[in-house]
């Protein structure tokens, strides 16, 4: 019986023993074992503090598996070790962790050969490492492909840069270059094109041939791809699915000039054969199908089916459901006979997933700390307790922007509650003070300074307390402007206080006050003006607004010159103006600054009294249209415009029509076009007419970047003495509109206008320009 149990415990020990053994060989300790101590070794270069720097296991801290394998990784990507190995030795006061490191070797040298078109230094400044850094072949590799790209970017596409190899096995890295001829781009050519013209696709993409000193031209070949890739979505937008799009580039014997080719196989234009809706209940299919732009037997555009989708989001928005979601795809209609060519024909599949109908609830603002809330609620054009029209919501948004009050607005619905959905407007405020040092110079106005002090959120009607001067807010936040502006000039000096409230009791009415001092030197006189003009203006329905407006002015007419004519001197002296203005204007511009679609008319009529008594009318009516958006999404626009004025009854000379010059007709002096004077003195001097016509069209687009963009103008038109043509005159030209990043946005305007008919007495000017800086 005692030799049984001898035999048990010897057997029991044995066990253990071997229970040992295996949990010392086990490379996962239990995790409640303490680290005794972490070592380091196969360090020469590296001190173990510096090893243990990267290490986050500690002794004395309960063993953690994932924490020292994460060590282990932490080593490797420092990249100053080829190998890392990790053991763990257990022991009975816990575990001794050591980490075998395998150092790199350090770069010795680094050396840039073969280069003469990029100065080292530069090419320097585009690697990670330096001499005394790891030696790792995959940051060299990364430094041979910057510097290529370096080279390619300044127009070297044949450029070559290789590691010598040997010179790497020794610590040392040597980029060997060969530089090649710089290829600059001379002619874009399209082979196969026949629905787009070669203009349409050659201001589609980005690569340009060289136009010193405004585009360099420089073969880029990356582009030249995403170029290739421009194309094809431009003709898939236009329904040519299976169209097929590559490229050819062609260098000149000495590889300097380049022309690239674009090679294109249109393949059959699609159109739509049906039009299917799923998921609808609240709108009918042919509810739906009238608000389409594609139906059946219409080619098919990508742009008509993101139109045609979010038209019948705005059917579901405009009636609450702002959680409908519409989803169009397009489905390849398949051959009749599984052996005919499949027909150039898709489906249009609208899949509908309508959800509930909510009305707003509260409207919430936010982030508004300096405007005042109310400011905000009265661009609003959705009210609590309306169904929650999205469309509204949108057009509240747009005219929240165009205050200039914002740098971003958004409106969006929020809440659980059922069938209430509450209106949460979210505004980020800009900075609405502007204090403007400007500079600038014209072929109208001579030469010119400028000093405007601005505020876009003033508040005439509110007076600050202490603690609104102390946090900035005296006399902000009201939404009204005011304008303090000095701009002396060579020709033209004027001086201007004006105050506006374009809400007037947060109402559709607007109220204004400026007043105004005017210096400018004529053709044989000085004309300076003082006056007041105050204004109450209302907003209707469809985009119309009324104004009212009055007038009180002194016009002195003097320094005349001996050779003025007698127009001139009946008004020497002094001259009092007085009398009402009525105007009408329709805008259904995208924007009020920088119009790229819609119409805006304006009809204005002004009576004066005083030393004169006449009236003018006034039409003007432009037209702006986005001819196309490039894959830049920058804009090709055409503006028109026409306009005409009439003047009744005995107008002095200094308020008659005068044309030419910028703004009028291009290709003829600044008031060069006018009827002249028969009276001695100042025979054939300009004195303005009573009918003044304008007839003008430009089209815009974009050159290089957001920067630079070009002009093309027909400008046509006359002033009359009195009512109808007798002399017509018309001009061709071009121009560049560019703005610089130099000092603030500089924006500089070029024209070359060719008068094609004018009078003989017309004064013509080729050039004319604008420059202005503001600082």
């Amino acid at each position: 019986m005692i030799g049984n149990l001898r035999r048990a415990f010897a057997l029991a020990a044995a066990l253990c023993v071997a229970v040992s053994i295996l949990v010392a060989d086990d490379d996962s300790p239990a995790p409640s074992r303490q680290v005794l101590e972490v070592r380091v070794q196969g360090n020469n270069r590296l001190s173990t503090a510096a090893v243990l720097s990267h290490v986050k296991t500690r002794a004395g801290n309960p063993y953690d598996e994932s924490v020292v394998k994460a060590d282990e990784q932490r080593l490797l990507e420092t990249r100053q070790f080829s190998n890392v190995l990790v053991t763990r030795t257990p022991t009975n006061k816990g575990v001794i962790v050591t980490f075998t490191v395998s150092e790199r070797g350090t770069i010795s040298a680094l050396t840039i050969s073969g280069n003469k078109a990029i100065k080292t230094g530069e090419l320097m400044k585009e690697l990670t490492f330096g001499v005394g850094d790891p030696m790792d072949r995959f940051i060299v590799e990364t430094g041979r492909k910057a510097i290529e790209a370096k080279y390619r970017d300044k127009g070297y596409a044949q450029s070559e840069v290789t590691v010598d190899a040997d010179a790497l096995s020794s610590g040392k890295v040597v980029y060997q270059i060969r530089e090649g001829p710089r290829g600059f781009v001379r002619g874009i050519r399209f082979e196969g094109n026949t629905f787009f013209s070669w203009l349409k696709l050659k201001m589609s993409i980005a690569s340009s041939t060289r136009f010193w000193p405004f585009v360099q031209g420089i073969l880029d070949t990356e582009q030249v791809d995403r170029d290739v890739e421009t194309l094809r979505g431009l003709y898939v937008d236009q329904g040519f699915l299976d169209v097929q799009v590559g490229r050819r580039i062609e260098f000149s014997p000495d590889r300097s000039r380049v022309t690239i080719v674009f090679l294109i196989q249109e393949g059959t234009r699609y159109r739509v054969n049906n039009v299917v809706f799923h998921g609808n209940l609240v709108f009918a299919n042919d509810e739906l199908l009238k608000k389409l732009l594609m139906g059946g037997g219409a080619f098919f555009t990508s742009s008509g089916m993101e139109q045609d989708t979010k038209a019948i989001q705005d059917a579901y928005g405009e009636i609450g459901y702002v959680d409908a979601t519409v989803k169009a795809s397009r489905q390849f209609v398949a051959p009749a006979n599984p052996n005919e060519q499949p027909p150039a024909m898709v489906n249009l599949l609208f899949d509908i997933v309508e959800k509930d109908q909510y009305h707003v609830g509260r409207i919430e603002v936010r982030g508004n700390s300096v405007t005042q809330e109310r400011v905000i609620r009265r661009e609003l054009r959705f009210f609590p307790e309306q169904l929650f029209d999205t469309v509204a919501a949108e057009e509240s948004r747009k005219r929240l922007m165009d205050t200039r009050l914002f740098n971003k607005v958004t409106i969006t619905p929020e809440g659980t509650a059922a069938g209430v959905r509450d209106a949460m407007v979210k505004v980020d405020e800009a900075q609405t003070a502007e204090f403007i040092i400007g500079v600038g110079v014209s072929s109208n106005n001579g030469l010119s300074g400028n000093v405007t002090l601005r505020q876009k959120n003033f508040d005439l009607y509110h007076w600050p307390t202490q603690q609104d001067w102390k946090n900035g807010r005296a006399f902000k936040g009201g939404g009204q402007v005011l304008t303090v502006s000095v701009e002396p000039g060579t020709e033209l000096s004027q001086a201007a206080i004006e105050w506006f409230d374009p809400a007037l009791g947060d109402k559709n009415l607007s109220l204004g006050q400026k007043i105004y001092y005017f210096q400018r030197e004529r053709e044989t006189y000085m004309e300076r003006r003082v006056g007041y003009v105050p204004s109450l203006g209302r907003r209707f329905a469809n985009s119309w607004y009324g104004e009212l407006a009055g007038r009180v002015e002194e016009v002195n007419i003097d320094d005349l010159d001996h050779h003025a004519p007698p127009e001139v001197r009946e008004a020497k002296g002094g001259n009092f103006l007085i009398g009402p203005k009525a105007s009408l204007t329709r805008d259904r511009t995208d924007s009020r600054w920088a119009p790229s679609t819609g119409d805006r008319f304006t009809v204005s009529y002004e009576q004066i009294f005083g030393d004169w008594n006449f009236g003018r009318l006034n039409i003007d009516y432009r037209h702006y249209r986005t001819l196309m958006t490039d894959a830049l999404n920058r804009k090709h626009i055409l503006a028109s415009r026409l306009a005409a004025g009439q003047i009744f009854g005995d107008a002095p000379v200094f308020e008659k029509f005068y044309g030419g010059g910028t703004g009028s007709i291009r290709g003829f002096k600044y008031r060069g076009i006018s009827p002249r004077s028969a009276g001695e003195p100042g025979r054939g001097e300009p004195i303005g007419g009573d009918f003044m016509l304008l007839a003008n069209s430009e089209y815009t687009f974009p050159l290089i970047g957001e920067q630079l963009r070009g002009a093309l103008f027909v400008d046509t038109g006359t002033v009359e003495k009195d009512f109808g043509i007798t002399e017509y005159r018309s001009s061709v030209g071009f121009g560049v509109r560019w703005v610089l990043p130099l000092l603030g946005q500089v924006p500089m305007s070029f024209d070359f206008g060719f008068p094609i008919t004018k009078a003989s007495d017309d004064d013509t000017q080729i050039f004319s320009f604008s420059v202005g800086w503001s600082f």
